[in-house]
């Protein structure tokens, strides 16, 4: 029986990627397909916690390794002993640290006689000449199969991989985000819901305020946005919540100075990674999310499922996803009064419910477990079912 072997790029993050690989087990485990994936992890990692406490454990296989760049070495001497009738999917592995080890693999993996798959779950860019260089190396001679999570994420890399097999919107996990009534706010917001406050939630990867490169969540646009809202005396209390990985949080704590800067440090807040991350949707007034070259938008669909409005980026893969429903919440995340103004707009007008509505169906349509894992196992040839796919971009 042939296998889907799946590699990660990184084990130590709880992002998008590690949600859609969890949904991707999800499918499989529903269609009781599991002898026909198998994911490897770093032992111990975050990543293997997160499978473990979901009930995933049959679909993954452990590699002890001190670094998550050893890891991925002693991952690949694995899929080099098994049988070279299995695919190997590379999930998102475009990181820094391990272009080394891809540049010294790219050409034993491509003439391994192994079919050679690779899942963009971001752009796969490089603000640095040497970055870029290096991935045009590695994707010239590893010429993968790609899979891409948006239309958008395809027309950007599609000029590093140009076999592009398929699009994939993000799985979301229906019993967890809906819209059934939560019984208990979080702890962390009940102060916020006592005092009366709307609350502007934006979970996200807290990177630098300065950014501007391709990763670039645009976090510091929210601070202005919550300015406007004070100055025409409406009452919302912006929340980020999301990972902050930089020394000493430096990148929280430049944006709580901003917050002071612009008077608004009592409205708001930033609050750590959470498992529960659907309560705070289920609290929210609306879901803010100003990133110009996000590659898919996992928070739209997640927020949209448990019945909360999203006001967007107009580009990129957020606004992709909004304009299948809700073309109207697609904003210029540099106009910072014109997305007060929609949020302003979003909480009283009449169509906001069926528009509400008609991007719950889309969520249960598009990014439904099943579908997801199925599309993936006929894209990686494990099996073939009646869902089509499409690679036109």
């Amino acid at each position: 029986m042939r296998k889907l072997l799946i590699l990660p790029g990184n084990c130590d993050s709880l992002g998008g990627a590690l949600v859609s690989l969890s949904m991707l087990i999800a499918g499989v485990q529903k269609q009781q397909m599991c002898e026909q994936v198998c994911v490897l992890v770093q032992a111990d990692s975050p990543m293997e916690n997160y499978l473990q406490k979901s009930g995933q454990d049959d679909c993954i296989q452990r590699i002890h390794a001190p670094s998550q760049k050893e890891f991925f070495y002693r991952a690949l001497q694995w899929v080099k002993q098994q049988p070279k009738d299995y695919p190997l999917l590379l999930d998102s592995c475009a990181y820094n640290y391990l272009l080394p080890s891809l540049v010294i693999k790219s050409l034993p993996l491509r003439f391994s006689g192994r079919t050679l798959y690779y899942f963009c779950h971001d752009l796969v860019a490089s603000n640095h000449i040497l970055g870029y260089l290096a991935r045009k190396w590695i994707f010239f001679w590893l010429s993968p199969r790609a899979i891409c999570n948006s239309y958008f994420t395809a027309r950007y890399v599609q000029s590093l991989m140009p076999n592009i097999q398929g699009i994939l919107y993000q799985s979301v996990n229906q019993d967890k985000f809906n819209d059934a009534p939560l019984s208990t706010p979080p702890k962390a917001l009940q102060p916020i819901l006592k005092s009366g406050w709307r609350i502007m939630l934006t979970p996200s990867r807290i990177n630098s305020i300065f950014n501007g490169g391709n990763g670039d969540k645009n976090l510091r646009g929210l601070i202005p946005v919550l300015a406007y809202l004070k100055a025409m005396d409406y009452d919302y209390h912006g929340v980020i919540i999301g990972e902050d990985k930089s020394p000493n949080q430096v990148n929280s704590q430049n944006l709580l100075n901003l917050a002071e800067h612009f008077e608004v440090s009592d409205r708001f807040k930033i609050l750590p990674p959470t498992l529960e991350i659907e309560d705070y949707y289920k609290c929210a007034d609306v879901v803010v999310t100003l990133a110009p070259q996000e590659a898919f938008g996992r928070t739209v669909v997640e927020a949209i499922a448990c019945g909360v409005p999203v006001i967007g980026s107009q580009t990129g893969g957020i606004g992709e996803i909004l304009n299948h429903f809700a073309p109207e919440w697609t904003v210029d995340p540099t106009n910072l009064l014109a997305v007060a103004q929609a949020i302003i707009q979003v909480a009283s007008d009449s169509n906001t419910p069926t528009l509400i509505e008609k991007g719950k169906h889309w969520v249960r349509s598009e990014c439904n477990i099943t579908n997801y894992a199925r599309r993936m196992m006929d894209i990686t040839g494990i099996s073939t079912s009646t869902i089509k796919t499409t690679a036109s971009v």
